[in-house]
């Protein structure tokens, strides 16, 4: 449950073995590849100066990217292309590859006869559906004009009149119907079209041709497709034509098809491995575009992880007068961000990324989140019944692959934890004994605990963000800052200081003048921080000018103060909720009395339960990360890390 550290793999091996360990990298898969080239030329990418390594050393004189040297868009069309005969469902078996070498050669040869034989059938397939898409639209634009006993030749012929055939829609057919007595034309309307509008046949003496196109440009008359010179029969015969070439292209397209299905089921096992070996081929080329190249050696550079250091040597002790180095970041080289948690509080990794991803040297807050998270959404939604309902949602939308699925299932857990604390199932306080309070019943009890949980949850807060910055070598912040250990004494004295004040501490009042002194120290302490920390660290005493810093720093004071008021209140919401869950059910059970009980109070009980299960899981949901990101996140949490992405990932991108 923390962030795993990672160091830099660089690595200069012979280029006859660049395809074997660009393989055996991909299948290790658990590595950031880095561009090697931008390495090298920053400096990080260094080799001992030694006589065993004159040659690797006289390479860098003479690199060449990878990029300018690899392609693998010529595999990926290929592999695309395999796949769309079996319905792109053709998966990557990296167990048969790390089994078994394969001859690159034979594999493009299988893959074009694979192509050539697509080419040809997909071909023939297509131009069977165009021509039956064609078909269809022809059979749809006579059916229009079917009852008319006259040949389309002699229409198409006429001396002295044309016709047009069109569609428009229903407002535009009424304007139209009423100027039938003001056009020179005649006007049968013939059918509607699949999308509502009415289809009109429209016959004009040639000499006001132009005026009638004008009057249908204006309705938005659209001509119907489908009418072809080369039908020259009554529309009738023409239909039985149309009918007759329809069965006869689908017959053709089902033999098609059926050859299709044929070849693929008895070709599966070849075209898997053509599959396999040709998407290995296309990854080893993304790969490859990361490396740099000279005229004897490739040159690699990724992040891993520390714990694969001896996994990675094992691989690499296989080639010859291979050279691997492994070095540890530095604030030249910023590592990427490996998240490591487990199976409970991995899924909450997701609302960790929606603020930011952890710097490389913070604490990963996601086992704080994940508990507290839970925590306060339970509290607020505690109900047996109604969480079993957000658990059977949460393990279904897990289950096709929504990663909230599985936050929303340990959401459920910590609603059904607390229904039993509180006695609740489906609003009813009736049927289960309390192991604590009922929250309507005792409601400063429910109010005055949360916000007791809440301070709790601060002071972790505090100390998350005592740790960040101390790591980060911050000390202006961490030991004298708002969010560091003079803000986090300073919330204490002013917290302990009310508590006396206010008599809740018993004989509390004595020591209440000493906090209050100790409280404005803390407060002149964190105004001086800047000056106190470059003393220390014997720097001129401001980065700015002095009264820059006081203004500026004045302002923080007073938000700070008032933070810490804004943030211990905040936590009131939490029993709030938690009492609005029971006084939202407990409207519907007086609306269910009120239609009576029976068969009506039970449907509006379970329409309150949806409701509330619903609206109010999702307020919630909303009030719980608002209370992270605001209340807890803004002291400790930076979140502008990078996330390490393994090669899958970036392959995965990359296609």
């Amino acid at each position: 449950m923390a962030i795993e550290n990672v160091m830099m793999m660089n690595v200069v091996g012979k280029i006859n073995y660049v395809d074997r360990f660009a393989k055996d990298i991909f299948l290790f898969n658990d590595i950031q590849i880095v561009d090697a080239m931008n390495e090298i030329d920053t400096g990080r990418f260094t080799l001992p100066v030694c006589e065993e390594n004159i040659g690797e050393l006289l390479g860098f004189a003479q690199l060449v990217p990878g990029e300018n040297m690899v392609d693998e868009k010529i595999f990926v069309q290929k592999v695309q292309k395999l796949n769309e005969l079996y319905d792109n469902k053709l998966t990557l078996d990296t167990k048969a590859l790390s089994k078994k070498e394969y001859d690159l050669g034979e594999i493009l040869e299988k893959a074009d006869r694979f192509q050539n034989y697509l080419d040809t059938e997909f071909e023939n397939l297509g131009k069977a559906r165009e021509e039956l898409k064609k078909v269809n639209t022809s059979i749809e634009a006579y059916e229009y004009i079917k009852n008319i006993d006259v040949k389309m030749e002699d229409l198409n012929n006429m001396e002295y009149f044309t016709y047009t055939i069109g569609s428009v829609s229903k407002d535009n057919a009424a304007r139209l119907k009423s100027i039938y007595n003001t056009v020179t034309s005649i006007v049968f309307h013939v059918g509607d079209t699949s999308q509502n509008e009415e289809v009109f046949l429209i016959i004009s003496p040639k000499d006001f041709e132009v005026e009638t196109n004008r009057i249908l440009k204006a309705l938005n008359f659209k001509l119907v497709e489908g009418y072809d010179d080369a039908y020259v029969k009554v529309p009738g015969d023409i239909l039985t034509d149309l009918g007759l070439e329809k069965v006869k292209l689908e017959k053709t397209i089902f033999e098609n098809e059926t050859l299709l299905r044929k070849h693929r089921d008895e070709n599966r096992v070849e075209a898997e491995e053509v599959f396999n070996v040709l998407t290995l081929y296309a990854n080893l080329n993304i790969i490859k575009k990361y490396m740099a190249f000279s005229d004897e050696n490739f040159y690699f550079s990724g992040w891993v992880s520390k714990k694969d250091r001896a996994a990675l040597e094992k691989i690499a002790a296989q080639y010859d007068n291979m050279i691997v180095m492994f070095t540890d970041p530095d604030a030249a080289n910023k590592p990427p961000t490996k998240m490591k948690n487990n199976w409970v509080f991995r899924p909450f990794e997701t609302l960790v990324k929606m603020y930011g991803v952890p710097a490389y040297n913070e604490l990963d807050p996601t086992p704080f989140l994940s508990i507290t998270y839970l925590f306060c959404f339970g509290y607020m939604f505690g109900d047996v019944g109604q969480g079993l309902v957000l658990l059977l949602a949460g393990y279904i939308f897990g289950k096709r692959g929504v990663e909230l699925g599985h936050v929303i299932a340990r959401m459920a857990c910590s609603s059904i934890i607390f229904g039993f604390i509180y006695g609740s199932i489906f609003g009813n306080e009736s049927i289960l004994p309390t192991l604590w309070v009922r929250p309507f019943e005792n409601i400063n009890t429910v109010l005055l605990t949360a916000v007791v949980i809440g301070v709790v949850m601060l002071f972790i807060a505090y100390l998350y963000s005592i740790i960040n910055k101390l790591r980060a070598g911050d000390i202006k912040e961490g030991l004298f800052g708002k969010n560091g250990i003079a803000g986090f004494v300073l919330y204490i004295s002013i917290l302990l200081c009310a508590l006396c004040a206010t008599g809740i501490i018993p004989g509390g009042s004595a020591f209440t003048p000493f906090l209050a002194v100790l409280a404005v120290a803390l407060v002149i302490l964190v105004l001086l921080r800047e000056p106190i920390a470059n003393t220390i660290r014997k720097r001129k005493l401001y980065d700015t000018s002095a009264g820059d810093y006081y203004v500026e720093s004045g302002f923080e004071l007073f938000e700070m103060l008032l933070a810490m008021l804004s943030n211990t209140l905040s936590f009131i919401r939490v029993g709030a909720f938690a009492l609005t869950h029971v006084g939202l059910f407990m409207a519907f059970e007086t609306l269910a009395t009120m239609v009576g009980g029976g068969f009506g109070g039970v449907i509006v009980l379970i329409i309150g339960n949806v409701l509330i299960i619903v609206l109010e899981g999702l307020i919630d949901f909303i009030q719980c990360l608002r209370l992270q990101f605001y209340e807890l996140f803004s002291k400790y949490y930076t979140g502008d890390g990078e996330e390490f992405v393994p090669l899958s990932s970036e392959i995965r991108n990359t296609l």
